[in-house]
């Protein structure tokens, strides 16, 4: 059995950063305090774009019943990403980014714009706290590094 192993490991062997984005997605209340969660969903992503020789752009669109969230991802120069981003309908919101170095946090302006600087490569996604409606938004888990944000 262990020969069997070794050759499957050699043959198709497990993804890094597998396990990481595993619990990430396995987190449907993150802070584990009962508030209601909507979980949002995937609409759109672009492939990345060079905008120039070294820079790489994508474009990511998430929604939910009562909010869209959408993200542009550039890659930086020394290998992490910078995230800009837009809530519609806009409002002033915080705004938490969890990935597997731990988690980042911001707060969106009136309009619901909001960015973060420097996020590292891996698994991350994204939670809206809306603390008036008594709810979390939460993205599905994306993929940030590699040939790409």
């Amino acid at each position: 059995m262990a020969a069997l192993r070794a050759l499957w490991d050699v043959a198709d062997p497990m993804p890094s950063g597998l396990v990481d984005r595993v619990q990430l997605g396995l987190e449907p209340d993150p802070d584990g305090d009962g508030i209601d969660v909507e979980v949002s969903r995937l609409v759109e992503m672009t492939a990345p774009v060079a905008a120039r020789s070294d820079e790489f752009i994508r474009l990511v669109t998430f929604q939910s019943d009562s909010l869209t969230i959408m993200v542009m991802l550039e890659r930086a120069t020394d290998g992490t990403t910078r995230i800009d981003g837009w809530l519609t309908p806009g409002a002033a919101l915080r705004i938490e980014l969890r990935c597997p170095a731990g988690p980042m946090s911001t707060d969106s302006d009136g309009a619901g714009r909001f960015s973060l600087a420097a996020v590292p490569t891996g698994a991350v996604r994204l939670i809206v706290h809306d603390a008036g409606r008594a709810c979390r938004i939460i993205t599905p888990t994306i993929e940030l590094g590699g040939s790409g944000p």
